[in-house]
């Protein structure tokens, strides 16, 4: 390229982090606190990847592309979000609870909830009993399955607590559905308290789930820790992480890169020597962290090394949808931080107002649709009608509210898909290329696509390159 400008550092060029979402900002951390040149590229004119805020200019609030929530057990944000300055944006529950109403349910029956009668609400939550025995009381008082339904969740859950790791990697072709019902769970059952807790940490069912993938959610949240699944909400914008972590990397003499995008890596057989970027601009680069999606990360590499091990892989992967309306009413519809709902058009809706502290009215709402295949194409008018009508037959505080505004976000590939068989081609962070690490949620971190998931491989390819590359500036 005979006008390309050629930033040239020699035995000073930086290590690339192509990708600024978590996984990138976390490799680029691990990197700058190791006393490595770092430069980050990412193409939008802010970080945070799939976890970003935005204004909505008609109505003066901040809002997030879709509604994040965390776990205790996810211990690697939460150090991140300690190393960066940003750890007062969650508030935990003081015990895993998750109110559960199902529109359909005839009769008023009450489950643990201060005497009052409300429609058909459940709640899951934890006692003081070591796991995984904590569970019990809660889901014995669980409203939405019956009796026998309730005891036969043992033979599921006490195989889920004794498998070893090399039991549930062996699990990775089949179903989790296809597993559960193999250990006496009907589909009712399935339907009604499995996928209430896959959905929206896997962004799938379980019946297009893999059973590794499953298995590992529950023994994660459920088995080890009493308090693993206690939940923790985001009381300000996801932008914030997403700055704290940009400021961290500024202090500590990372080269940030926003609004620019790379489309290319100069190569040789052997390694990446240099990057190019979408205005023309080359740079010399010491080695590359490929912080990106799939399918990007793929397109980027040289179509010589795409048949190779384990490059090709990436082409393997599909993505899952996750569909977010925010919605303000002209008074406050429902008490709670959030709740979950039996119903595909609601899944879970959650009280911005009151979770972030918004003054009132009007009070702003949020439902969030995990595997939203079936939406995700729909017009939006046609998207908050269907959401709006779910959210009615939810929550009764909506007899006579009046919905004054709307705002649909649509993230049409939100999240790699965790199918059966999939599990082969999470690679690892280390590839033949002795100075290119892959990076991403997506990765073999053996967690679903969250954000625990992405600071892990962050964090793991940092490690590689920190552990294989000592003389790296």
């Amino acid at each position: 390229m005979a006008n390309a400008t050629v930033t040239d550092y020699g035995a000073d060029a930086p290590i690339a982090v192509v990708g600024g979402g978590l996984a990138g900002l976390s490799a680029a951390l691990d990197l700058v606190e190791a006393g490595r040149r770092v430069a980050l590229f990412e193409r939008r004119p802010y970080a945070g990847g799939k976890a970003y805020s935005f204004e909505d200019p008609n109505h003066d609030v901040v809002l997030d592309n879709g509604q994040h929530i965390t776990m205790r057990c996810c211990t690697e944000f939460q150090e991140f979000l300690e190393r960066i300055g940003c750890a007062d944006i969650i508030r935990y529950q003081e015990h895993l609870e998750v109110a559960v109403i199902d529109p359909a349910s005839s009769g008023h029956r009450v489950s643990v909830i201060s005497g009052r009668q409300p429609r058909a609400l459940g709640r899951l939550g934890r006692s003081l009993l070591p796991a995984p025995l904590h569970m019990l009381p809660s889901i014995a008082t669980y409203e939405h399955l019956s009796m026998a339904e309730k005891a036969r969740l043992g033979f599921a859950f006490l195989p889920i607590r004794r498998m070893s790791e090399f039991e549930r990697l062996a699990l990775d072709r089949q179903s989790f559905a296809r597993w559960l019902s193999e250990h006496h769970q009907s589909e009712r059952v399935i339907e009604r308290f499995w996928d209430l807790i896959i959905l929206p940490t896997c962004n799938d069912r379980c019946s297009d789930v893999s059973a590794t993938q499953g298995i590992q959610v529950f023994q994660e949240g459920f088995s080890h820790e009493a308090r693993a699944a206690d939940i923790g909400v985001f009381t300000g914008g996801l932008g914030r992480v997403a700055e704290a972590a940009v400021e961290r990397l500024r202090r500590g003499g990372a080269q940030l890169e926003l609004n620019t995008s790379v489309n290319g890596m100069l190569t040789n057989d052997f390694e990446v020597t240099g990057i190019r970027s979408g205005r023309g601009e080359q740079t010399d680069v010491s080695a590359v962290v490929l912080a990106l999606p799939p399918k990007q990360a793929f397109d980027l590499l040289p179509a010589q090394w795409r048949r190779r091990e384990p490059f090709w892989r990436l082409s393997q992967h599909e993505v899952s949808p996750i569909v977010n309306v925010h919605m303000q009413w002209d008074r406050q519809v429902m008490g709670r931080d959030f709740v979950g709902v039996l119903d595909s058009d609601a899944q879970f809706i959650f009280q911005r107002s009151q979770i972030h502290g918004w003054p009132t009215p009007p009070h702003w709402i949020s439902v969030s649709l995990s595997g939203a295949h079936d939406l995700v194409d729909l017009p939006q008018a046609e998207i908050v009608a269907r959401v709006e009508r779910a959210v009615r037959r939810a929550l009764r505080r909506t007899a006579g509210a009046t919905l004054l505004a709307t705002r649909v976000v649509k993230e049409s590939e939100a999240t790699f898909r965790p199918k059966p068989g999939m599990n082969a081609h999470r690679v690892r962070p280390k590839t033949p290329i002795g100075n290119l690490v892959l990076a991403g949620a997506w990765t073999a971190t053996g967690w679903p696509a969250t954000m625990e998931s992405a600071v892990r491989s962050g964090r793991a390819a940092a490690q590689v390159l920190l552990e294989d590359g000592s003389s790296l500036p």
